[in-house]
Order: structure tokens, then C-alpha cells, then sequence
């Protein structure tokens, strides 16, 4: 038993992820909300279905509603297609207890993270990534991992 335990004490902190505590999640929201706001020319909700959080960075992907009982009208949007699928992808870094806006799409029609440029995301935390597949047998996290192995053998 005390090993089953001592194991998964290990898996829940080797992503290096810690889960927002709903006040915070909340704040890092509404941090993000006046720009998520502008880009769709309009007020916004959020549906999050992925958040992670490391260290003074988080990444959440989801999408953008409208206020309770509004429709939102995506032809207001900046740089948007109305006909095409739109994901929200949001890169968050809190500096001196505030977070502020690294990256935002509000109507990518692809996963941003498809498109990485590795140089600036990966010098992120790779646990960042977690769960964001590429393909059927790769994660942004894995694909980060790798790049930051390359750089510190080359490097030496």
C-alpha cells in the first residue's frame, strides 16, 4: 500500500502541473477577458476545456461564448471567418501577480499548437503542453521535450 501510494504521489507531481484553485482560475479569466473581448468585438464567456497551469504560465484551450441569453455574432470578430470552426487558444504569464496575455486566437479554424514556432514556446515549461496531441501518437509536450534535449546536447 505504501508504495501504491509513494507511486502515485509521483505521477500527480511529474507533470510538474498544479490545478488553479477556482479563485484563481477565475482571475486569470477575467485577466484574459478584456483582450478576448477585443479580438471578437464583443463581451465574451469562456468554455474551457483544457487548462494547464506551471509555474507563472498557463495555457487554456476552449472557445468563446456569448453573455446568458445573447448570441454571439462572429462577423464582429477580428480576422475571422464566421463559416469556420473557432477554437479558443489563450498563452497567460503572471508577472508581479497579474497575469497578462503572451498569445490569443479566439477563432483558430487548426489548433495553434499545431503550428508552435519553437523557439519562444519551447522555452516555456514543456509540462505546459500536456495533453495537447499533434497527432494519434504525439503531444506538444513530448515534441517540446525533444527540442529542449536537442538544444542542451548541442550545447555542449
Amino acid at each position: 500500500m505504501r508504495h501504491l501510494i509513494s507511486t502515485l504521489c509521483i505521477l500527480a507531481t511529474s507533470t510538474g502541473a498544479i490545478a488553479l484553485s477556482s479563485a484563481e482560475r477565475q482571475v486569470l479569466l477575467e485577466s484574459i477577458r478584456p483582450e478576448a473581448s477585443r479580438q471578437a468585438g464583443q463581451a465574451v464567456r469562456f468554455r474551457v476545456e483544457q487548462l494547464n497551469h506551471v509555474g507563472n504560465w498557463a495555457v487554456i484551450v476552449g472557445g468563446l461564448m456569448a453573455p446568458e441569453g445573447k448570441t454571439l455574432d462572429w462577423n464582429k470578430a477580428t480576422q475571422c471567418d464566421p463559416d469556420l470552426d473557432k477554437m479558443l487558444w489563450v498563452v497567460a504569464k503572471k508577472t508581479q501577480q497579474r497575469w497578462q496575455v503572451e498569445e490569443m486566437y479566439v477563432c483558430s479554424p487548426e489548433p495553434p499548437y499545431w503550428y508552435l514556432k519553437p523557439k519562444v514556446a519551447f522555452a516555456r515549461p514543456c509540462q505546459l503542453y500536456a495533453g495537447l496531441q499533434l497527432d494519434g501518437r504525439h503531444t506538444v509536450e513530448q515534441q517540446c521535450q525533444q527540442y529542449q534535449s536537442r538544444r542542451q546536447r548541442q550545447a555542449k
